[in-house]
């Protein structure tokens, strides 16, 4: 997804209506021009600027204004921030708030932040601890499923059970379904604001997040926006496959951040399908980072099913490769067969 930013004819005189701008948006218009005789960049219009002063502060590139402490954000800031940005999604770091720029920040992700947050009263990052489990055995349910999806509550288990084996086939950790309340990791898909601090968006904008692990109530939960269309090896572009974008939300319950590598499937920004969920491996710098939270996995087949798995059907017998409660439709979708 690497972009170049593009250059064109400098910004247009200000007009009257500027001055009825907030300071923010103003400090980047003035981000436009680089100074000296540098060819300026085009003005942003100013939904650009309000857009790109409220995505560098939601995901932690830029502290949030404060006037009843006369925190505000400084133009040096502000550059900072959008370079910052810029050299994480892999565009050139130029500093100014360019079509390239706003086309990444318009680009479906995850709603975790990318940087650690930046507090006000310092003005500098606080890096949080790594955070993991302190138990190797995991449950897992999905507690409410797609509403208006062609994917049947099964196909969506079974996804999520792939998900998961993604990350226990090289690290120590066994997850495993359970049917009643109590389960580790509770996924839901839902709308807009959900009661957790990361409120969805609509299709589009932020599609998923999941919690750290940890000892609050909410660790290693994983919420999917139902306004989504998620889908499942689609033949066209349209819509979010679910199996990718689970792999990495599993990612961060398990206790990964983001990153800038452009192939690390904890990179922010949704990439598209990632292919067979029977066959898919991890980019080697995930598997890097997972061993350095839980070691390397010894065994193989780490991840266990439920004894009596509720309401699924039996595949038949000429289906033994995949677990005997994974429903037919997903193996026939997933490709398991020949050819590949």
């Amino acid at each position: 997804m690497r972009r170049r930013a593009a250059r064109g004819p400098g910004p247009p005189p200000p007009g009257p209506g500027l001055s009825r701008l907030p300071l923010p948006l103003l400090l980047l218009l003035a981000l436009g021009t680089r100074g000296g005789c540098a060819a300026p960049a085009p003005a942003p219009r100013a939904e650009d600027l309000s857009l790109g002063v409220e995505w560098l502060s939601r995901f932690g590139y830029l502290p949030p204004a404060d006037p009843t402490t006369g925190q505000l954000q400084t133009q040096e800031e502000l550059s900072k921030a959008i370079t910052a940005m810029q050299q994480f999604g892999g565009l050139e770091a130029t500093g100014i708030l360019d079509e390239a720029t706003l086309a990444l920040m318009k680009t479906p992700r995850c709603s975790l932040p990318d940087l650690p947050v930046l507090t006000q009263a310092r003005r500098r990052r606080q890096a949080p601890a790594p955070t993991k489990w302190n138990k190797r055995n995991l449950s897992w349910r999905v507690r409410t499923f797609p509403r208006d999806s062609p994917l049947g509550h099964d196909t969506v288990r079974a996804l999520m059970y792939y998900a998961l084996k993604v990350w226990s086939d090289i690290a120590p950790l066994n997850f495993h379904e359970v049917a009643g309340s109590a389960a580790d990791i509770q996924i839901d898909f839902s709308k807009a604001d959900h009661n957790d601090g990361y409120p969805f968006d609509g299709p589009g904008g932020t599609v998923a997040h999941a919690f750290f692990p940890g000892h609050h109530h909410t660790a290693g939960d994983t919420h999917f926006d139902d306004d989504e269309a998620w889908t499942f090896r689609s033949s066209d572009a349209h819509g979010m496959d679910l199996f990718a974008v689970a792999v990495h939300e599993f990612g961060h319950a398990i206790g990964l951040s983001h990153v800038a590598a452009a192939h690390s499937i904890m990179r922010p920004y949704y990439q598209g399908p990632v292919g067979d969920p029977l066959r898919y491996g991890l980019p080697y710098e995930d598997k890097v980072r997972v061993w350095q939270l839980y070691g390397v996995r010894e065994s193989v087949s780490p991840t266990a099913q439920p004894e009596e798995p509720p309401l699924l059907p039996e595949p038949p017998d000429n289906r033994s490769s995949a677990p005997n409660w994974i429903p037919s439709e997903v193996v026939l979708r997933a490709g398991i067969a020949r050819g590949r």
